[in-house]
C-alpha cells in the first residue's frame, strides 16, 4: 500500500522576492487532493479549472497527471522539457519544475508524510536562513548523485491501480456435522404408455 508523500512546492516564477515554500501532502491514487490550477495555483481536494493533478502511484511514486482537456503545462528537468499529455501519469523526480502558462513551481520530495494535511505557507525567518540554505545545498547534491543519468522523463500509459489491503481473513474452523435428513422421501410418480394386460382366470 503506497504511503502519502510530504513535498515542497517551490514558486519561482517571480525572480524578484524570495522564493516561496509551500508544504504539501500528496495522497495515493487518483482521490481529490493536491492539484495545480490553471494559473498556477496550489489547490487542495478542488475540482475548479484543475491543469494538473499530483499524487502517489502503487508503486509510491509521485506523478504529475494532466486530465483530458486541462491547459497545457510542461515538466523541466536538468535541461529537458515535456509537454505533459492528457491522460498519461509522468513520473515527477526531485527538483523538477512544473511550468502552468507564467507560473512555475519546483518540487521537493522530502519523503513519506506523517499526516495528510491541506496545504500551509512555510516562511522561515532570518534566524532560519542559515540553516535553511544548508539544508538546500544538501539536498542539491544529494538530489544530483542521485538524478544523475536519470534525465529521460518517465511518462507511463495509464495510470497503476492503487490496491487496498485484503481484509484478514478470518480463522476457517470446521463445519458442524450434517443432521440426517428425516424428511418422509417422496416417491416418484409412475406413468406408463400403455395400460397393462388383465390376465383371465380359467380356473373356473
Amino acid at each position: 500500500m503506497p504511503e502519502p508523500l510530504a513535498i515542497c512546492i517551490e514558486t519561482i516564477q517571480d525572480r524578484s522576492s524570495h522564493s516561496k515554500y509551500t508544504r504539501c501532502v500528496a495522497i495515493p491514487g487518483r482521490q481529490p487532493g493536491l492539484r495545480l490550477d490553471e494559473e498556477g495555483k496550489i489547490q487542495w481536494q478542488c475540482d475548479d479549472s484543475v491543469a494538473a493533478e499530483l499524487w502517489v502511484s502503487a508503486d509510491d511514486k509521485l506523478i504529475l497527471y494532466r486530465p483530458e482537456g486541462a491547459t497545457n503545462l510542461t515538466l523541466s528537468r536538468m535541461g529537458r522539457t515535456l509537454n505533459v499529455p492528457s491522460g498519461k501519469p509522468v513520473v515527477v523526480l526531485d527538483k523538477d519544475e512544473i511550468h502552468v502558462g507564467e507560473a512555475g513551481c519546483r518540487i521537493h520530495i522530502h519523503g513519506k508524510a506523517p499526516s495528510v494535511a491541506a496545504p500551509s505557507l512555510y516562511s522561515p525567518t532570518q534566524r532560519t536562513l542559515g540553516t535553511l540554505g544548508k539544508a538546500v545545498a544538501t539536498a542539491a547534491i544529494i538530489g544530483g548523485m542521485v538524478t544523475a543519468g536519470c534525465s529521460d522523463i518517465e511518462v507511463r500509459e495509464m495510470p497503476p491501480v492503487v490496491v487496498l489491503p485484503d481484509e484478514p481473513k478470518k480463522p476457517e474452523t470446521d463445519p458442524p456435522p450434517e443432521k440426517p435428513d428425516e424428511s418422509p422421501k417422496e416417491l416418484p410418480i409412475e406413468v406408463h404408455e400403455d395400460p397393462p394386460d388383465i390376465v383371465p382366470d380359467v380356473s373356473e
